[in-house]
């Protein structure tokens, strides 16, 4: 699934880690990878999902389009039960990362 993030959860992922029990779960979704530069480019990565002492517990691919002036990206539901991706606002430090709207909890 394409998402697009807006609002006030923030409107990309996170490129670091922002630590376990942040956005609303236990194991935090965070981009690991380069963001794509150039107008309409996409680039593969993934998402770690960090847990414990572990910074990439878990992880997923995920595939980023840079749009100009925000992010989609193209998610999948993450393995296991608790992980969520994270958002935040580029222009903020992603110590302020809130959970978004969107989220995958699967049980």
């Amino acid at each position: 699934m394409w998402v697009r993030f807006v609002g006030a959860g923030g409107t990309q992922i996170p490129t670091s880690a922002v630590g376990t029990g942040r956005c609303g779960t236990q194991a935090t979704g965070w981009y690991s990878g380069e963001m794509p530069n150039a107008l309409d480019a996409a680039t593969n990565g993934t998402v770690c999902f960090e847990w414990q002492s572990k910074t990439c517990n878990w992880n997923t691919s995920v595939l980023v389009t840079n749009c100009g002036s925000y992010y989609v990206y193209r998610l999948n539901a993450p393995s296991v039960c608790n992980l969520r991706y994270c958002t935040d606002t580029p222009s903020n430090p992603t110590t302020t990362t809130t959970e978004s709207n969107l989220s995958y909890h699967m049980q």
